[in-house]
């Protein structure tokens, strides 16, 4: 497995982030309280704005089937295929746009439920080593933040857009993703000092 297969979760979150938000400086319209942040890909700023996503969901893909190989953990397996299963979505998301309803709004859907259980799922599975406590702290941070502006919108409502629950989910998530790149770039580098083919097996 290649020894920069972590920077796929640093720069693919990175560059989406960075681009999600370049998209609503140049969009006067936007509102958080009044729009999806979806909206952004079907006005003049949806280059930008969907070509980030995709390449951001196929970079992170990649980054979670490459982990999901490494862990010998079922419980971690199984979180890092939900995260595929959501990285998959966030594509879909940047590919069918608004303009293709229903099929936007159900790879939205799933985007947002799949990466908070994959959080949940990953939270407990950090938390078990002592070296990756910080990690499981993240991944519940996520959970809990995620949960939190959805069953806000629902229950009291943040405005009539979504654009406010979709960031607080998408934006922990991106960070925590990145995160959990640098621990894997960490562990290639450990890794490739010790120079010893045990050590090449998996990461946990």
């Amino acid at each position: 497995m290649s020894n920069k297969l972590g920077w796929l979760a640093v720069i693919g979150p990175f560059y989406a982030l960075t681009s999600i938000w370049i998209a609503i400086s140049l969009s006067p319209w936007f509102g958080w309280r009044t729009n999806a942040i979806s909206d952004l890909g079907v006005h003049s700023v949806a280059p930008l704005f969907n070509i980030s996503l995709i390449t951001c969901g196929i970079m992170c893909a990649i980054f979670a089937v490459g982990v999901f190989l490494r862990f010998r953990n079922w419980l971690g397996k199984v979180g890092m295929a939900i995260m595929f299963l959501a990285c998959i979505s966030l594509v879909g998301i940047g590919v069918f746009t608004e303009d293709y309803s229903p099929t936007h709004y159900q790879f939205s859907v799933a985007f947002f439920v799949l990466l908070i259980i994959a959080a949940l799922v990953l939270g407990p599975f950090f938390l078990l080593k002592r070296k990756t406590r910080i990690l499981g702290i993240g991944a519940l941070l996520v959970t809990a933040i995620g949960i939190y502006g959805w069953a806000y919108e629902f229950s009291v409502g943040w405005g009539s857009g979504i654009a406010i629950p979709e960031a607080l989910t998408f934006v922990p998530g991106g960070i925590w993703f990145a995160m959990l790149g640098v621990w894997v770039l960490k562990k290639d580098v450990c890794r490739k000092k010790v120079q010893n083919p045990a050590l090449q097996m998996n990461i946990i």
